[in-house]
């Protein structure tokens, strides 16, 4: 069944290389960890999986898209929840490009419930773009994904986003860091 897919990415302000006032280090250096955040989790949890929220196949001028890639451009959008011992912590969306989908990153459309950062992580040629990030107010279309998820919060949520490039080939990951992700306290 198709849910719209949320508004993360053309919904907020996302900029680089800053460190916004009310960020913590503590937040900040989550959101700037260059390294695995799949595997980050695995440390921090007894059972780490990966919920599949949906996939579909779509254009890039979808309004909620980054924009980033050509208007005319296929693109498949994977909505995903990475969960530390049941709960979800992060919530993750994914633009990738049809022409990025060739050759031997065609299995990227087919991993199911298997985190993408193991597969990105172990490719010799991924290179990784700047990291942007992103402040959600109370009231945000995050929010309200935190509230039906039960995990009402009463302050700002932040996440991340970065081209990643396998072979020269792109794709966009953003992650929101929610509630329970334990990088608020």
């Amino acid at each position: 069944m198709f849910n719209p897919l949320l508004n993360i990415v053309s919904s907020a302000y996302w900029q680089e290389n800053s460190h916004p006032q009310n960020c913590s280090k503590q937040i900040l250096s989550w959101l700037l960890d260059e390294t695995s955040l799949t595997k980050k989790l695995e440390q921090q949890c007894e059972k780490f999986t990966v919920e599949v929220k949906q996939q579909l196949n779509t254009n890039a001028n979808e309004s909620v898209l980054s924009l980033l890639f050509p208007k005319s451009e296929q693109i498949l959008v994977r909505e995903v929840f990475l969960h530390c011992d049941g709960v979800a912590n992060i919530f993750a969306q994914t633009e990738i490009p049809y022409h990025t989908l060739a050759d031997k990153q065609k299995n990227l459309a087919n991993i199911g419930s298997e985190s993408l950062g193991k597969f990105l992580f172990k490719d010799k040629t991924l290179q990784r773009g700047k990291i942007e990030i992103a402040e959600f107010l109370i009231g945000s279309s995050v929010h309200e994904l935190c509230d039906s998820l039960k995990q009402p919060c009463d302050h700002s949520l932040w996440a991340r986003r970065s081209l990643f490039y396998i072979e020269n080939k792109p794709l966009l990951v953003s992650e929101v860091f929610l509630p329970a992700s334990g990088i608020y306290k």
